[in-house]
């Protein structure tokens, strides 16, 4: 097949940034995890030379099994000039083949190593951008919004982690699996709401983030298809994509969710979220993505928000609350008890809740207390604490958002 350059280019980082992760988790398999970074070196310089190859002769029609071959005879001409292993990998590697089942294990093991508890949060991450995306370290620094520097540096931390503490590259047992996919679920919902929750969300690369994030999960639900964290988070991850056009308006503006048009609302996602979350619902097992999922559905399936199921949310809350504590989860209580009509209590409540542990003055206590005066026309405690809201906005769309807050009431 003999396409333009552009179009072989174009492939070629296709490839890199979707099958890159593949042939890396397949080479591991068999160099050990220590030994990633050779297998990241010979992927990288097979993806050279199908770039320089397929220019010349054109795209073959197996592009992933080119790649494959290719890596594999690279790594045994390694191996042989190195004697890296030699009686026990070679044969091995001989007959390594691109099958399915052989690339969805591999990449399984390499999930549950870049998300292994032993390794810092950031450098998880890091490392599931890197080795198990395909993203670059510019890429890679850009997403999280840092420098190239601290990149290379958390990197470095996470592959050094690797070696001494002798991770294993393989898939938990029954014993430590509970922990382990604790480990996964959390580390790949950091990476989802990096991209969800970046004040420039609208760049590719963000949103390439969230469904990363989402192919990755996927790949760890297709063998614990029965975890309920697993399907939880699946659930709450496509609820939350499936308003993801409908958050910013034609200036790149913020908008509340009862101000978003609901009809940009994605319904295939909304239906793959609601068959998640009934599959995390039988298994009968309570936990916390699940119930974000469970409220986060009952504003999908809401017509407007008026017509927002508050009874089924403050309920959902109370029993999150029991399983998380923090801040947020109570803050988010009472906005539901708020709109369930308790409006003074809730009020009352929310005003308190500056004196509990873990409160933190910020852009969205204020702006949430900001709201719920405003919609009790209460506009001299609601302009109050729309300029505290301003002060502790962190970017231009919070604050742009904040700002018409306050427009509107001066032009009442």
């Amino acid at each position: 097949m003999n396409l333009p350059n552009h179009h072989t280019h174009q492939l070629a980082a296709h490839f890199f940034r979707h099958s890159y992760a593949r042939t890396v988790a397949i080479l591991v398999r068999y160099f050990g995890l220590d030994q990633v970074e050779v297998a990241e070196d010979i992927v990288q310089d097979t993806l050279v030379e199908a770039v320089e190859k397929w220019s010349i002769h054109g795209i073959p029609d197996n592009p992933d099994g080119w790649i494959m071959d290719v890596a594999k005879k690279k790594t045994i001409n390694l191996l042989k000039r190195k004697q890296l292993f030699a009686t026990k990998v070679v044969p091995q590697l001989q007959d390594v083949e691109s099958a399915e089942a052989l690339v969805a294990d591999s990449t399984l093991r390499m999930i549950f190593a870049c998300c292994h508890p032993a390794l810092p949060t950031e450098s998880q991450i890091a490392l599931a951008l890197k080795t198990l995306c395909g993203l670059s370290i510019p890429e890679i620094a850009k997403a999280l919004l840092t420098s190239e520097d601290n990149i290379n540096k958390r990197l470095y931390r996470a592959k050094k982690k690797l070696r001494e503490e002798k991770i294993a590259y393989d898939i938990p047992v029954a014993t430590s699996l509970n922990d382990r996919l604790d480990s996964v679920c959390k580390t790949l919902y950091l990476l989802f709401n990096e991209g969800y929750y970046a004040p420039h969300h609208k760049e590719v690369l963000r949103i390439d983030l969230c469904y990363e994030a989402v192919r990755l999960l996927k790949e760890v639900e297709e063998t614990f298809h029965n975890s309920a964290k697993v399907n939880g988070l699946l659930a709450l991850m496509m609820f939350s994509l499936s308003r993801f056009e409908s958050r910013l308006d034609k200036d790149d503006s913020l908008i509340c969710l009862q101000d978003q048009n609901r009809s940009l609302w994605d319904k295939d996602l909304i239906a793959q979220g609601m068959n998640y979350l009934t599959k995390a619902i039988r298994t009968k097992e309570i936990n916390t993505y699940q119930l974000q999922a469970g409220i986060a559905a009952e504003h999908c399936m809401s017509p407007d928000f008026a017509s927002t199921n508050w009874q089924s949310i403050y309920q959902q809350y109370t029993i999150l609350e029991s399983l998380d504590s923090s801040f947020l989860v109570k803050m988010n209580r009472l906005i539901a008890y708020f709109y369930l009509g308790h409006k003074t209590e809730a009020l009352t409540a929310m005003h308190a809740l500056e004196h509990s542990q873990g409160f933190a003055q910020n852009t969205s206590y204020y702006m949430t207390l900001g709201t719920l005066y405003l919609n009790m026309q209460d506009d001299d405690n609601a302009r109050y604490n729309l300029k505290e809201a301003l002060i502790f906005a962190k970017n231009e769309r919070e604050k742009d958002l904040i700002q018409t807050r306050l427009a509107s009431i001066d032009s009442i």
